[in-house]
């Protein structure tokens, strides 16, 4: 007996995932070979919860309480997945360090 397809990875999604766990209405082909997700290593997961270990979950930026693990170089910058050049940061910290980066890149490719 054939196994029903499986939902849609999107929160809230019920339609069936046609490409990469997504349906066709959230599958994004450009996120898929952003540079960051290119040079993914597989043990990427191990190299965030050891910065996670390593900062104490104190985010490198103002010390408050670091929620999520960040390139300190991002890697479209030429940072790498290297434990060195990851750390933790806050969100408050991330959005305005992403924010930042992102205004770079669009000054870059004009």
């Amino acid at each position: 007996m054939p196994r029903a397809p499986k939902k849609c990875l999107e929160d809230g999604c019920r339609r069936p995932a046609i490409t990469k766990g997504r349906c066709d209405g959230h599958y994004v082909p450009w996120a898929q070979t952003s540079p960051r997700n290119l040079t993914r290593p597989s043990n990427a997961a191990t190299l965030m919860r050891r910065a996670r270990h390593r900062d104490h979950d104190r985010c490198y930026v103002c010390g408050g309480p670091g929620q999520i693990v960040d390139h300190v170089k991002a890697v479209a910058d030429g940072g790498s997945w290297e434990l060195s050049n990851l750390a933790c940061i806050c969100p408050a910290c991330h959005n305005l360090k992403s924010s930042e980066e992102a205004a770079r890149g669009r000054a870059r490719h004009r």
